[in-house]
Formats: C-alpha cells, structure tokens, sequence
C-alpha cells in the first residue's frame, strides 16, 4: 500500500466513524440502548465469525478481558448519546486519547512525559467550554460519555497487554461476541427492550456492521505504512466529522464557545498522539503507553463502531 492511499484511506475511515456518532443518535428513536449494542455487535461478529475457525485458549482469553471493557466503553457511550449531542458525545470520547498514558500510569506506574501531562490539562479545559457552562454544564449524556472515554482509554492499555495473545481478528470476534452477549443479558435488568424495525434502524445497524469490520481491516493494513504522529493528525479528524454530519442531517449547531472547546480539544489529542522521537511507520501499535515515545500503545476501540487497532480513539462511536 502506498503512503498516500493509506493516508486517504485512514481519511475516510475517520470521517465514517466521525459520522457513526448521528447514526446512532437517529437509530437510538427507534430501539433501546442496550438492545441495540447487541444487535449491532451480533451482526458484527457474523461477519467475521469465520476467521474464529482454529481459535486458541490463548485468543479466547484475551478476547473476554478485552471484551468486559469494550462492552463497558460502548454501553456507556450508547447511553450517554441518548441525553447529549453527536458533537458533544464525539469530542468528548476523543479524550480516551490523552487519557491513554494516565490510565497506563495507575496500571503500571510508569509517570507520562510532561508534555502529555500538560495535553491532559488543556483537554480538559476544552471539555470545561465544550460542555457548555453558561447553559448549566455537562448533562447526565456528557458524564456518561467521560465514563466511555476513560474505558477506552483502558481498553487501549489492555489491548497492549494482550495484543500478542494471538491473530487480531480473533481477539476482535470474541470481544464483539462478548459485547453483544452481555448487553442482551442485561437488557431486560437496564431498560424495558423496544426495537421498532424501521428502515432508518435496518439502515444504521447494517452501515454499523459494515464498517466496523471494513474500517478496522483497513486501518491495520494503513498503520504499517503511516507514522503515529500522522495517525494521530488523521484521527483528529474524526470529531470534526460528527460535528458536520450532525450538523447536515441534525441540524445541530455548536455555539462559538462549544466550537472553542472543541477544537482546544482536538489540539490537545493531536498533541498526545504526535511523537517526540522515534516517528515511525509501524510504530501505532503503541507498547509503550507513557508517551515517552513514538509506540504509545495504543490499539484502540472497535467502532467508534469497531476500531480495534486505532492510534487516536475504541471508536471511537461508535
């Protein structure tokens, strides 16, 4: 793959899991949470079910411990989306960026390069304008989503724990496996389970599926060929496409102080992503989750939709 097909390509990518986030918005009038998490990851899961052919203990076990967090980062996110904005919801789960080297030092110890450090602050004083102060602050949606940004963020240091365990595409069908099992399993315990089968929902589910399994194909064929810094450039991209498609399709309109905040974060996640040293192609595995250099381990979330393997984002939606 050239370098520059990669670059479109992981572009594109982007810009579907930036639009993942009205997607879900819409189909969330017709189904509820819980039940849609799971239909959406049981579709998923069928298709890739045949390269969990040969399965080893080993890709198993990793899959399930993945899988508790995944499941936990998009229950969250799926929630929260219901009681806030697209936009919101989108630049509020590009945190788990930034956050990645914090929840690596609670893990592991190891303290974060100060420049991370100072990324983490400046997001934050993002989120501050972003969530709106002068319209009474974050909402129950926008608090949620800080909950599905940090278990992403979690996910991404638990997947560079487990990213030997075996063949990738494996570990990602036992984790949406587990992700739409235990989110049927405690539908009926969270909600009163409602689906109407519209064309609108039947829509969002399939483009859901599609992409989770196209997207995240490409992205790991795309990341041997683009460094980590440019990764990280790329998927900043991708709340400035839920802005816009939640914008076109739902008439969403940030105020300038939102707008502020947003981009401060943006800003924020390109500087945790952007590397030091040892700015490589090849180096978005991310092994090394301190930010000390340019591996910072991260592997990501499945989808904003079902990235597994992302450097910037367990899209993020999705």
């Amino acid at each position: 793959m050239t370098h520059r097909r990669a670059a479109l390509g992981l572009v594109a990518a982007a810009m579907i899991w930036g639009a993942s986030f009205t997607v879900v918005k819409t189909a969330l009038s017709d189904i509820t949470p819980m039940l849609f998490v799971s239909i959406r990851f049981a579709l998923a899961f069928a298709l890739i079910a045949f390269a969990l052919r040969g399965i080893r203990r080993a890709e198993v076990r990793a899959g399930l411990a993945l899988g508790l967090v995944f499941w936990g980062g998009f229950v969250f996110q799926t929630t929260g989306i219901q009681h806030t904005t697209p936009s919101r919801s989108a630049f509020i789960t590009a945190l788990s960026t930034p956050l990645v080297p914090m929840v690596a030092w609670m893990v592991t110890g190891r303290r974060p390069a100060a420049r991370v450090i100072a990324a983490v602050l400046v997001a934050s004083l993002g989120l501050y304008f972003l969530t709106d102060p002068g319209g009474g602050g974050p909402n129950r949606g926008d608090l949620l989503t800080i909950g599905c940004a940090v278990l992403f963020a979690g996910h991404i240091v638990a997947t560079g724990r487990f990213a030997h365990s075996g063949a990738p595409i494996r570990i990602l069908g036992v984790q949406f496996a587990v992700t739409s099992l235990l989110s049927l399993s405690v539908a009926p315990l969270t909600e009163a389970p409602r689906a109407t089968p519209t064309a609108t929902l039947m829509l969002a589910l399939g483009f859901l599926a599609l992409t989770a399994v196209g997207t995240f194909w490409f992205q790991l064929r795309a990341q041997r060929v683009l460094s980590p810094s440019e990764t990280a450039l790329i998927f900043a991209l991708e709340p400035l496409a839920a802005a816009g498609t939640s914008y076109v399709i739902l008439g969403e309109i940030l105020s300038a102080e939102q707008w502020l905040g947003g981009m401060v974060v943006v800003a924020a996640v390109v500087a945790a992503g952007v590397t030091g040293r040892n700015d490589k192609a090849g180096g978005t595995d991310r092994t090394d989750v301190t930010g000390e250099t340019g591996e910072t381990g991260e592997t990501g979330r499945t989808g904003k939709t079902g990235k597994t393997g992302k450097t910037g984002k367990t899209g993020k939606s999705s």
